[in-house]
């Protein structure tokens, strides 16, 4: 009995646009030195070559023809059906591992380089039946799809790798099972030696609530450079991580709408990139002690606040503090409580008088950041969000950032199920959103 091809006989490589500089139709000639030569990066985007993308590929890709487009007339003497293939549909999505570590020479990491940000044009070739690592030859058979990117998406989950979401528009350029041709064979695809190490989604995402009118820099500045590091420690963004639940969990880029916008001398499927998409729903834990202010004082190089009044029942330990007065270190907890006498996790940075100090829990803040999502209330802001580095990692210049504008709307109680009570809260778009920009000092 004949052998059956089986796994992994699958390679998907990426060509930059100058590989073939003529485009690709169904007729073209692809030949060896074509999908061999090397690629080559200045600093995050390929400028030349080819790159094997394939250890990063997870196989739930899509990358190939869809039906094409028809024309049923019929003439007068048909008595059935008539239909009959005009232009070719293709479409390519495929998604990457990410690596754990930002700075590695990886498959991973490349794959990022080229998929995370939108209107790069390449090519995708996909060859079946030789190893993704096999050199080229003649006679290989490739097929090779013209696209441009879109915004890729991160994609995770609860105890799921992250990913990133390469998703492409068509250019209408398109070849199937084609035959390699004499050439020159060089010295690609390139193929990075370390695959990459994968990371897990759990604890390696951050996400901030900047309110709308409290940015240290301007609004364009924003969206066109990222935000500065002054952002995130103002006493107006708030710290919404620990408060979320993957129950439900969404936010981030979504899919750009596609305009089919053809001239007349195309024979393909060719899309612009609209609208830009993305969207925001977050469930938020409820916790057992709302938001408490007191009045207290305390000594610089102690651990110890007394309060005036004794609020001990409205606290527990493990809340937040936070005074407007200078004294309390950011990430100080409440360490033990008895009466009017809070121990703290930090020693106090300045000597506190009779001041007004907070006590909350990241539960609490997000309710109260949001609770009032009806009505002229409904709070605007920026969501800031981090992904791939560890939680504990303090923000720093230079971190990575997706940032995206919305206005909060409704919330929901979700008391359902014998699990924690939460709160969701939807949130609507405000046509402003950023990608990959990094932290500014």
């Amino acid at each position: 009995m004949p052998a059956k091809l089986l796994r992994p006989n699958v390679g998907i490589y990426v060509a930059h646009a100058s590989v073939f500089p003529a485009g690709i139709t169904g007729t073209s000639a692809i030949t060896l030195d074509q999908v061999t030569t090397a690629a080559t990066f200045s600093g995050s985007t390929l400028t030349a070559g080819v790159v094997n993308i394939s250890p990063a590929t997870t196989d739930d890709y899509t990358l190939g023809l869809t039906d094409s487009q028809s024309d049923n007339s019929l003439s007068i003497i048909d008595n059935a059906n008539v239909v009959t293939p005009t232009y070719n549909n293709y479409a390519a999505s495929i998604d990457g591992f990410r690596d754990a570590s930002l700075s590695a020479t990886s498959v991973y990491n490349d794959f990022k380089k080229l998929f995370q940000t939108a209107d790069s044009k390449y090519y995708l070739i996909k060859r079946i039946g030789k190893a993704h690592d096999a050199a080229f030859a003649v006679g290989d058979v490739v097929s090779v799809f013209g696209v441009t990117t879109d915004y890729g998406q991160d994609i995770y989950g609860d105890g799921n790798m992250i990913r990133l979401g390469a998703r492409f528009l068509t250019t209408g350029e398109v070849a199937t099972n084609i035959s390699i041709t004499a050439g020159t064979a060089g010295s690609g695809p390139t193929l990075q030696s370390t695959v990459g190490t994968k990371a897990m989604s759990n604890g390696r995402i951050r996400a901030w609530w900047i309110p709308a009118g409290t940015l240290t820099n301007t609004e364009s500045q924003l969206f066109s450079q990222g935000p500065k590091i002054a952002d995130f420690s103002k006493t107006t963004t708030v710290e919404l991580t620990e408060a979320i639940a993957w129950d439900s969990f969404a936010l981030g880029a979504q899919d750009s709408n596609k305009i089919d916008d053809r001239a007349i001398v195309d024979t393909g499927a060719v899309q612009n990139r609209g609208f830009a998409q993305f969207d925001a729903g977050l469930n938020f834990f409820r916790g057992t002690k709302s938001t408490t202010t007191a009045t207290a004082s305390g000594t610089t190089g102690t651990k110890t606040l007394t309060t005036s009044t004794d609020v001990s029942a409205s606290l527990e330990v493990g809340m937040y503090l936070f005074s407007a007065s200078a004294g309390i270190a950011a990430g100080t907890k409440v360490a033990s409580i008895s009466g009017t006498t809070i121990t703290l996790t930090q020693n106090l940075t300045g000597t506190l008088t009779t001041a007004s100090v907070t006590f909350y829990t990241p539960y609490s803040l997000a309710y109260d950041t949001f609770k009032a999502s009806t009505g002229a209330t409904r709070p605007s802001g920026y969501m800031v969000v981090r992904t791939n580095v560890p939680f504990a990692t303090a923000v720093a210049t230079g971190d990575e950032v997706n940032v995206f504008k919305f206005v909060a709307d409704a919330t929901m109680d979700n008391t359902a199920g014998e699990d924690s009570i939460k709160f969701m809260v939807n949130f609507m778009p405000q046509g402003l959103m950023s990608v990959a920009k990094t932290v500014q000092a």
